[in-house]
């Protein structure tokens, strides 16, 4: 079921600690179809999988905000550059405790 725009929700794409942090914080979804609407990135996650989940957290009508933690967003940055907005679609990018935000 698609949530309005008032009840969407952020996708969050990110290491363990980060994706704790937004559990804690009240992120976390599990849908009726079982989809969460987080994926927790460890050194065995494949950056197809990584492509697959940004793709997919792109396409859901219950999701308007994906949040990728910096370095992960670099493993994909040729996906995410080639994302074109089927609608009004927020990919933002966050630092980790492992690698602090670059200064722009």
């Amino acid at each position: 079921m698609a949530r309005t725009e008032e009840g969407a929700l952020v996708a969050v794409i990110a290491d363990e600690d980060t994706i704790t942090g937004f559990l804690l914080a009240g992120v976390g979804d599990i849908d009726i179809r079982k989809r969460s609407n987080f994926l927790v990135v460890d050194s065995k996650t494949t950056v197809k999988t990584i492509e697959q989940a940004f793709k997919d957290f792109t396409t859901r009508d219950d999701i308007a905000i994906v949040l990728i933690s910096q370095p992960i967003a670099n493993m994909i940055r040729n996906v995410v550059a080639n994302h074109t907005k089927v609608r009004s679609m927020w990919n933002l990018s966050v630092s980790c405790r492992t690698r602090p935000a670059a200064v722009c």
